[in-house]
């Protein structure tokens, strides 16, 4: 899914990353402060923000639903995992790699379902 469709996607799940990332930041922070962590709060809020707006760009242009869907989670993933090592020092084990494989092979049968009946004799076209 190239072009705006698929940029719109990547972004929608690059900032909901950052705003879960920002969250954690906000609600865990030691000696910030109030002012610190009414920034932080306000960077997630507009990380939302821009999430949803990208998210539904993604899903104006893309001719599949489900493929805007996969592009957006996959991204997620991606981003949250390099957040949770790079800024919390998480380790990633062997069950959250398990557990994305099997969502990943998840969306992967949704988008082959999707392919398959949109291909399908007599299925209708939307736009």
């Amino acid at each position: 899914m190239p072009g705006p469709a698929g940029l719109c996607a990547v972004l929608a799940g690059l900032f909901a990353a950052l705003g879960s990332a920002g969250a954690k930041l906000a609600v865990g922070q030691e000696g910030g402060g109030p002012a610190a962590r009414a920034a932080l709060a306000g960077a997630t809020a507009a990380c939302n923000v821009l999430m949803w707006l990208a998210f539904t760009k993604a899903l104006r242009y893309s001719d599949s639903t489900p493929r805007a869907m996969t592009l957006q989670t996959v991204s997620n993933f991606a981003a949250t995992a390099v957040c949770g090592v790079y800024l919390f020092g998480d380790a990633l084990s062997l069950q959250w790699w398990a557990g994305a494989a099997l969502i990943a092979a998840g969306l992967a049968a949704l988008n082959t379902t999707t392919d398959r009946r949109a291909a399908a004799p007599g299925a209708k076209k939307t736009q």
